[in-house]
């Protein structure tokens, strides 16, 4: 909620209209969902790819939870997609204008996807 007051003030005040979110200040050699990616999701993700899905995002598509076992496809299945968007900058919709996860984030995410689908 802060966060998005933030965001409101700078826009109403003449700044740049993007949600600002600091990269990550270090990248885990081996992230887990739960310690490294889920505060990722939470801050560039989860306004739209959570319970109940918002702003269009599909309903099978959500990263808030890793797997419930009960038919949602989770972060653990769609990790891997996930990951592809972020890196051709499809997602997180800020990442049209220049605002995604950072060169931290990506390689973070990049990592947990090597080590969730190990070739």
């Amino acid at each position: 909620m802060r966060q998005m007051l933030a965001v409101l003030a700078v826009c109403l005040f003449g700044g740049s209209c993007s949600y600002a979110v600091p990269d990550i200040p270090n990248v885990p050699a081996n992230p887990t969902y739960s310690h490294d990616v889920w505060p990722l999701f939470q801050d560039h993700c989860l306004l739209c790819h959570s319970s109940p899905p918002d702003h269009g995002a599909p309903t099978y598509f959500r990263l808030d939870v890793y797997n419930d076992g009960n038919g949602v496809s989770g972060a653990h299945t769609m990790g891997s997609t996930a990951v592809n968007d972020v890196q051709i900058k499809r997602m997180p919709l800020a990442a049209k204008s220049g605002d995604g996860v950072g060169p931290n984030g990506l390689q973070m995410l990049l990592n947990w996807q090597t080590n969730l689908f190990p070739e």
